[in-house]
């Protein structure tokens, strides 16, 4: 049961998120500090962050719904390249205002999708 609490919630939040970017990417930009007063900044918006959160709610969604485990490691890898690039951008460019949210938030569904694959190997 805790596995299945630990891969929904993150499901649930790139469903969310990505639904956003398809269907308010004004609303999703200003959210996260990008900016969609162009067609370049919209089509980034609904196009990459989209994709990203989509991909990790549809592999969550198999490792849930259809027991393929590791296919956890799609929105791992995902949300860990999104930190890393996070990371990156603290150390050229210093903590800026709304830097530690958006990490806190990937540290944590990371974690819970981490936890839900070593779970998923210890009931295999």
């Amino acid at each position: 049961m805790l596995r299945k609490i630990l891969i929904f919630i993150p499901m649930l939040f790139g469903l969310l998120m990505g639904s956003l970017a398809f269907l308010s990417p004004e609303l999703l930009g200003t959210a996260l500090g990008v900016s969609a007063d162009n067609a370049a900044g919209r089509g980034a918006i609904v196009g990459d962050f989209g994709a990203v959160f989509l991909v990790g709610a549809g592999a969550s969604a198999l490792a849930l719904f259809q027991g393929k485990s590791h296919l956890l490691w799609i929105p791992i890898a995902l949300f860990g390249v999104t930190i890393i690039g996070r990371v990156f951008d603290i150390v050229a460019h210093g903590f800026g205002p709304g830097a530690g949210q958006p990490i806190i938030i990937e540290l944590v569904l990371t974690a819970m999708l981490f936890t839900a694959l070593k779970l998923s190997k210890k009931e295999a």
